[in-house]
């Protein structure tokens, strides 16, 4: 099932997870279940349900960690610090990733070294720049065998590495990036994840938005897709101008996807983007957590969301990818619409008022 997982074969490994499960026999197995959960938990994952996705595995690592499967728990804790990461939740992403480190050091079976790696560096990136984030891409590109099974589990993080070391002016280590996947791409023809990545890599790195294309319509994992869509309206935006409405086309595009998937910290980007090549989003997506406290608006929401969770007005505004002064307000008006008085008081009291919910509306599709 978690091979058919890392090539994206989604729906096979969800009917023999189903058939696996049906015995009541299994039901009942506490060890079972708790690893019957966590893959059900990297298949929502992966199929691009991230709030079932992060559901899932604290139920699977809780059961795991109460019945001593530690080989286990790298596999919860990865999928927790992946799915709060995407949805902006920067403290959480930090708390499940230090859970990785210590998986390590105390010898704990772990889940492939590649793909903690790579959240390792995504979190990096988020909390301390891409600077850091490229030092560790460094590191781990040092090892091909790790950088292989990275690159043929994860479609998604061929691209994002390649990215992230153009933008660091690391040509080498991008093409570097690229020829590897596309000899795994060579290797494993079949598998489609594998060639979509390669492609995403070398338009990336060949500014080339006809490959970009290709890979946006053979990605069979959500997320990579839509970073796909987001990588062809940056390339035309910066080939048309301002307002290029094939650019705009792609960018809001990708901001529905991330959206549809509950990627706080994605589709914010894509806004921001937009906003700064003068377009005015069409799509009625909501692009933070629909409000779960009665008089709170979804931006004052997400706002309170993560100053509970202890971040900054800084680190909040880099998540949300808005200004310092625009957290500042939405969080004064926080305080006066729930009679908090501080930053303390709110993160002490979140979950007494967020537990005042009211039921969430619909999510939007992509479509």
């Amino acid at each position: 099932m978690l091979f058919l997982a890392s090539i994206r074969r989604v729906d096979a490994a969800r009917q023999i997870l189903a058939e696996v499960t049906a015995p009541s026999a299994i039901r009942d197995n506490v060890r079972l279940t708790a690893i019957t959960t966590l893959v059900g938990a990297k298949l929502a994952l992966v199929g691009g349900d991230l709030v079932h996705a992060a559901d899932q595995a604290e139920i699977g690592l809780q059961m795991a960690n109460e019945v001593g499967l530690t080989a286990w728990t790298p596999l919860g804790n990865l999928i927790l610090a992946a799915t709060a990461l995407r949805r902006g939740e920067l403290t959480t992403a930090l708390h499940y990733t230090n859970q990785l480190k210590e998986d390590a050091v105390f010898g704990r079976e772990m889940w492939p070294a590649g793909q903690c790696a790579w959240i390792v560096i995504q979190v990096a990136e988020a909390e301390k720049g891409r600077e850091q984030a490229a030092t560790l891409t460094r590191e781990l590109l040092t090892s091909e065998s790790s950088t292989r099974s990275l690159f043929t589990d994860e479609p998604a993080a061929t691209p994002w590495l390649v990215r992230l070391l153009i933008a660091e002016a690391r040509h080498d280590l991008a093409e570097y990036s690229v020829r590897l996947a596309e000899g795994l791409a060579a290797e494993n023809p079949g598998v489609h994840a594998i060639g979509a990545a390669a492609l995403h890599g070398a338009g990336l790195l060949e500014q080339n938005i006809g490959k970009l294309r290709q890979a946006a319509d053979s990605h069979t994992d959500p997320w990579a897709r839509a970073s796909a869509f987001e990588d062809i309206g940056v390339l035309l935006a910066e080939e048309g101008g301002e307002g290029c409405p094939e650019a705009v086309e792609n960018l809001e595009l990708a901001m529905r996807s991330y959206a549809e998937m509950g990627s706080l910290r994605d589709s914010s980007r894509v806004r921001s983007r937009l906003r700064r090549i003068n377009a005015n989003p069409q799509a009625q997506a909501r692009f933070w957590p629909s409000s779960r406290i009665p008089g709170l608006t979804d931006t004052e929401y997400a706002v309170a969301k993560l100053v509970s969770n202890g971040l900054t007005n800084g680190q909040a505004a880099d998540q949300m990818f808005l200004s310092r002064h625009t957290v500042a307000f939405h969080l004064r008006k926080v305080f006066q619409k729930t009679g908090v008085k501080s930053r303390l008081e709110l993160a002490v009291m979140w979950d007494e008022l967020a537990a005042d919910t009211v039921q969430e509306r619909p999510r939007i599709t992509a479509g």
